[in-house]
């Protein structure tokens, strides 16, 4: 947590894959159809905007949150459209992937100077 990140918007594949995941879950929120669904889930708007902009351990917060929210028993998983779901959730592991990759190479660059 010492050193900087980079931007999310200086790596196009986190950027991209933090938009699309963004994309998906306002789909989500969209189709919801019953009111108090809708007012349970509204918060998630913010996340959305989390996941569109932020970068760093924010981002990966947001990814999360968002992933928690899917379920099972009483989450958005559950009064949402099957498949947007399943998309999500795969947008939601890209994220979480390529930041995982960002920070395993940051360690080893660290690793390396330290040597």
């Amino acid at each position: 947590m010492g050193e900087p990140t980079l931007p999310r918007h200086a790596d196009p594949s986190l950027d991209q894959a933090g938009l699309r995941a963004a994309h998906l879950l306002e789909r989500l929120l969209d189709g919801l159809v019953d009111e108090r669904a809708r007012a349970r889930f509204l918060p998630y708007r913010a996340w959305a905007t989390q996941l569109r902009d932020a970068h760093g351990d924010a981002l990966r917060r947001g990814v999360v949150a968002v992933r928690s929210a899917l379920g099972p028993g009483d989450g958005l998983a559950d009064i949402s459209a099957g498949e947007t779901v399943n998309e999500l959730r795969e947008a939601l592991d890209e994220v979480l992937r390529i930041l995982n990759r960002r920070d395993a190479l940051r360690g080893r660059v660290g690793d390396r100077r330290g040597a």
